[in-house]
């Protein structure tokens, strides 16, 4: 199909938006969803214990800031490329306005980390805060966009995507509660965080499983 593969169908003139690109990273899912889950630990545990421990040993400080900056990047990086794999085995039963909402907002979230650093260097609070606020909601519309889909798609079946549908749900709170009510915000970023874990590794597991058929090449009629 290299007429779909450039982004046309065949016998139409006018250009049509494929994911037929993405299946460049079919098959990398799976290991990109256990380096999400195991970067996301890393984050996590800098984000809860980070504090205490930089201030009982302020040569840390540094080589503990950067640890914590590569892990939300591989973070998101691994997500995008899990929810990518799974774009190419929902196509064409996802192809809708909502799927690209979801596509978006993960390539922008991919962008937010160098927000993130600038303010982290500039000690820019509010931009620090804003590229949080960014980050949650924009990985938890996608994870919800994702997951009730692929639910709708019988891709994921079971409580998969239920878990999915929670920690998209989870990260937006924690988004928002940010700007809010912090104590809010903080609790949805805990079960965020947590669900996440456990929802990357299932769907390592998952994809590491036998490709459905939206994956595999058309049959010729």
């Amino acid at each position: 199909m290299p007429s779909g593969f450039l982004g046309f169908t065949g016998g139409s003139p006018a250009p049509q938006f494929t994911p037929m690109k993405l299946q460049r990273l079919s098959g990398y899912g799976p290991t990109a969803a256990f380096v999400s889950a195991s970067s996301l630990f890393v984050f996590f545990v800098i984000l809860i214990f980070g504090t205490p421990i930089a201030e009982n040993a302020r040569a840390i400080v540094v080589p503990m800031t950067i640890a914590y900056f590569l892990a939300f990047w591989i973070w998101l990086g691994g997500f995008a490329v899990v929810v990518f794999d799974l774009e190419w085995l929902e196509h064409p039963a996802t192809s809708t306005t909502w799927f690209q909402v979801a596509h978006w907002a993960t390539l922008v979230a991919l962008v937010v980390p160098v927000v993130l650093g600038i303010s982290l260097i500039a000690g820019a609070g509010v931009l620090v805060q804003a590229s949080f606020f960014a980050t949650f909601v924009l990985v938890g519309v996608s994870l919800l966009i994702h997951n009730i889909d692929a639910r709708r798609a019988g891709l994921l079946k079971g409580a998969l995507p239920w878990l999915g549908i929670v920690t998209g749900a989870a990260y937006v709170v924690a988004g928002f509660g940010i700007w809010t009510i912090p104590a809010i915000g903080f609790t949805g970023l805990i079960l965020g965080q947590t669900f996440y874990i456990a929802w990357a590794a299932w769907m390592g597991a998952r994809l590491s499983g036998p490709r459905t058929a939206a994956a595999q090449a058309p049959a010729a009629p």
